[in-house]
This record gives structure tokens, sequence and C-alpha cells, in this order.
């Protein structure tokens, strides 16, 4: 039986829990408990033993929630969303994200996958993804630093809302990512989007560039196209261009590839880079890979700890989300000299998280436990304990127990509360 006064998680004990979160991400070992170990010496952590208790670290992670999930929709309701227990945390960041930095003209849309395999109707099987099984997301991210600004969860085909007749997914993710942004919009100020073929199409280049927007990326062989490019053999190092109005299309093939690459663009001409690449494929090679290029940053410095929930998991991941964007702000904007590694930036971050929670558990040390066993004689039936059914309760109901002060087993016992 625990005895323990229950108190309120406060602002310095949540920066604590962050701290030792993130810094599990610097020291990986194979559970969590093994970071309070303390039988063998070689793998002893002292700081996590005076952060935080192992009980009470794990108390905190179990029960931590975004909402109060008495008001979420259940199952059976036509109102019932899988992503309401993280919607409001994922809303809340991409207004921060975006209000805490302003972007770059290119940027790169792309889907990026938080591995899981735990029960969710949001679950997705991408083969081409290091985890095969997660919950997927479409990222809208500045193309040179990896920085996110919107994150839009895919809630799976059975939740998510129907298209319009005759508009692409891809297509309904871009104008969402770009317009779906709380308090600022990224339409009409001639960013520039680099796509995949996923993504790409004329009936997605024409609304962008109405709202000036430019867009650039490779164009599916099934999709809508002019026969001249749809037809196009070019030989190798050759290239086959059309325009329609603003929209420059290209059939490309590479020296040393066998098969053409269709190429669209609102921004670029029809010119040839210096090595007689068309000039779109340079700049689309470089700036496609903002995402990729944030989810590899994402894989330092993160434990990728297996959680059975997979909202907790999602909630974790934007932990570690936050730490990245916040890094990425401190090398464009810091005065430093010399500018701290990004391993040395992590570490800063969790000696200032938890500073002041150190100094309030050193101040205000909680009471101690210790363990003492209870001399085993014959005594009442314990009203906690016990399940034996005497004659008595059988009439009478279980109001017949008396309480005992402790347990004949093994007990904690705080030495503070007055029994």
């Amino acid at each position: 039986m625990a005895v323990e006064k229950r108190r309120k998680a406060n602002n310095f004990r949540v920066q604590g829990f962050l701290g030792v979160l993130f810094n599990m991400g610097l020291n990986r070992k194979s559970s969590i408990k093994e970071y309070w170990n303390r039988k063998n010496v070689s793998q002893s952590t002292p700081w996590f033993r005076m952060t935080f208790s192992r009980n009470r670290f794990q108390n905190v992670l179990r029960f931590l929630h975004i909402v109060d999930c008495k008001k979420i929709p259940a199952r059976n309701n036509q109102n019932y969303n899988p992503a309401s227990r993280i919607k409001q945390l994922i809303d809340f960041v991409n207004r921060k994200f975006l209000h805490y930095y302003r972007p770059r003209r290119e940027l790169s849309v792309d889907e990026t996958l938080v591995g899981t395999k735990g029960k969710t109707a949001m679950l997705q099987y991408i083969p081409s993804k290091r985890s095969r099984f997660g919950i997927k997301f479409w990222i809208l991210a500045e193309a040179v630093t990896g920085y996110v600004f919107q994150m839009h969860i895919n809630l799976g085909k059975t939740f998510e809302p129907a298209l319009p007749a005759g508009t692409l997914q891809g297509t309904n993710v871009v104008i969402k990512l770009l317009q779906h942004v709380q308090g600022a919009d990224l339409l009409n100020k001639w960013y520039h989007i680099f796509t995949d073929n996923f993504f790409l199409s004329l009936n997605l280049a024409r609304p962008l560039l109405v709202q000036r927007t430019h867009l650039t990326g490779n164009l599916r062989r099934n999709r809508p196209m002019p026969n001249m490019i749809d037809n196009a053999d070019p030989d190798p190092g050759q290239t086959t261009y059309a325009r329609q109005g603003n929209i420059l299309l290209c059939s490309f093939r590479d020296q040393n590839r066998r098969k053409q690459v269709k190429l669209v663009s609102t921004f670029y001409s029809a010119v040839r880079a210096m090595n007689a690449k068309p000039l779109i494929v340079n700049p689309y090679n470089t700036c496609m890979g903002g995402v990729d290029l944030s989810d590899q940053m994402m894989a330092f410095y993160n434990d990728h700890r297996i959680q059975s929930k997979v909202w907790k998991k999602i909630i974790l991941h934007m932990f570690h989300r936050i730490l990245l964007n916040s890094c990425i702000q401190y090398y464009q904007h810091t005065s430093h000299n010399p500018i701290l590694s990004r391993f040395e930036f992590v570490k800063q971050v969790i000696e200032g998280l938890t500073e002041e929670h150190l100094l309030n558990r050193q101040q205000n040390p909680g009471p101690r436990q210790k363990i003492r066993k209870v001399i085993e004689r014959k005594e009442k039936d314990c009203t906690v304990c016990s399940d034996r059914i005497t004659a008595d309760e059988e009439e009478q109901g279980p109001s017949v127990h008396v309480a005992r002060r402790d347990c004949t087993s093994l007990v904690f016992v705080d030495t503070n509360v007055n029994y």
C-alpha cells in the first residue's frame, strides 16, 4: 500500500519534466527505470534522481493530458475526432511557429510519419518510410533550414473530410497548409513552394499563381499536361519546353538516366544552367528536401520512446519538434561567438528548464519515505487489502471490516502523516 501526499504539478515541476524528457534524448537507455538504476555503478545517472524520483516522473508521464477527456465526444458519436486529444496542442504550436519566425521565400511541402503501431483509426502504412507504420503529418517547412511552420495530421480515410469533385488530395493539402494559418496567411506574398509529384498538378499551379504564390515541382505521368510534354521523348541531355501562360513545363532526360523527368514551375525560365541541365532542376534538388532535413535532425537527440497511447506519442514528438525549431531560431538570430553546437544548445535548454525545479526541490524537500515490516500477529482484517468474506459480512455487507493502522505486508509509510 503506497501512502503519498498528492501535490499539484506546478510550472517548475512541468519544466523539470520537460528537461528530464529532453535529457533522455541525449542519454539514451533501454527503459525509463534504467535512469534511476542504483544497482550497477557503471550505469548510474545521479542527475535524474536529483531532479525527479522515478515514481513521480512516471506519474507525470502517465497522467499527461492536453484536454479534458470527459469533454471529448465518444467513439460512437458523429462528432468524434480521433485527433481530439492533441488537436489543441497542434493548433497552438502552429500559431507559435509562425508568430516567432519570418520564413524565407523558398518553402517545401511534404509528408512525415511519426512511427507507432498503436491502435488508432489514423494509423498509416508507408513502406518507403523508416518506421513504415505510424501517423502521417502534412508539413510546410522552410526549404533551407528545415524550420517547420505548419503541421496537419491526417485523420485517415474514415474521418478525413470528403474532397470536392475533381480535387486531388495533394492540391487540397497544399492550399490548406498555406491558408489554414491562424492570425496569418502565407498566400499573396509571393512565396515559392516546392513539392514532389504527389502534390503537384496544373490545377494547383493555376490558383496559386492567381493568389501570388509560385510553385515548382515534378509532375506525374498520369496527371493532365499538354500533349507536347506528354508525348515528348528527348535525347539524353536534351530538354523539351512548353508554356501555358506563366506556367513553364519541361521534359528532361539526364545523360545517365533512362527515364525522363517532367517538371513544372511558375517562377523559372526556359534556360539552361552551367551544368547543361534546365534551370529548374538545381533549385528543385536544393529546396525540395526541407521536410526531410527536419526529419533527419529530429532523429538526433530523441530517445524515440515507445508509447502504448498514440496521442501521447504525438505529444512527445511535438515537444521535440518545438525544441528543434527553437534551435534553428537560435542559429538564425544569435549574436554569440562562437555559436553553440546543437548538442550544447540542448544542454543549455535542459539546465534552464530544470534550474528552478531543482532549487525548489532543495528548499522544499518532500516527505521522506521508508519501508518497514509490521510484526506478523493475529489481527483483524484490513479494510484495504483483505478480500476474505466473513459470515457477518454476508449478512451485513462489507462495512463490518474494522480499519487498521498498517497492513501485514510490506508497506510505504509517510513519516509526516498522523494516523
